[in-house]
């Protein structure tokens, strides 16, 4: 290098467009890449997120993690718990629940936004209590997600699902209001301490 800067000027306009260059490809790359459903026709990107239809991974494998943990199923691309609904108590909810939502309570589940519908923050769940409980304000719901205590104004917002060849196929893109206060559809008393 002569110091003058003249050959550094072109070496870093050369790294300036082969860099470009490298992330257009990536870009493009990213947008076109698609894992083929074994299940049908449908396609779902490989890098669905958050405000599209997130292939949550096998249905079965899903239903045998929350049996086995005791605990709801966490998609995080989809900012959603997959909580098991009774079978026993599906028909009565149905009364209740919007018809966009009877598939999922058909398959046996609900999926619940993360999101806690009092001031927005995210709701963990509590496995001594079998519900979920936001730490910010003391808002309670329980495992399927109904309001049973504290201020929120409804119960946790629910995203539709859908079985695709075995697959759950959780629907971010309209989230659907929670149930209003007083929905009570299993019945269920806390199973232990509250961790909030």
């Amino acid at each position: 290098m002569s110091g003058d800067g003249e050959s550094v000027t072109p070496s870093r306009r050369r790294f300036l467009q082969t860099a470009a260059g490298a992330a257009a490809a990536f870009v493009i790359a990213g947008c076109t890449s698609h894992k083929k459903a074994a299940r049908g026709n449908v396609t779902y990107p490989s890098n669905a997120a958050f405000g599209g239809k997130i292939d949550a991974g096998s249905l079965d494998h899903i239903l045998s993690t929350i049996d086995d943990k005791h605990a709801p199923y966490y998609v995080a691309p989809a900012r959603a718990y997959i909580s098991r609904f009774p079978a026993a108590d599906v028909a009565a909810a149905k009364a209740h629940y919007p018809d966009a939502l009877h598939p999922s309570l058909d398959a046996g589940i609900v999926a619940l936004y993360q999101r806690c519908t009092h001031l927005g923050c995210r709701v963990p769940f509590c496995n001594s209590s079998q519900w979920f409980e936001c730490p910010c304000h003391d808002a309670k719901f329980d495992r399927v997600g109904e309001s049973r205590h504290g201020p929120a104004p409804r119960g946790m917002d629910l995203m539709a699902t859908t079985v695709d060849g075995g697959h759950l196929v959780v629907d971010t893109i309209t989230i659907v209001p929670g149930m209003p206060p007083g929905t009570n559809s299993t019945h269920q008393e806390p199973s232990g301490p509250f961790c909030v």
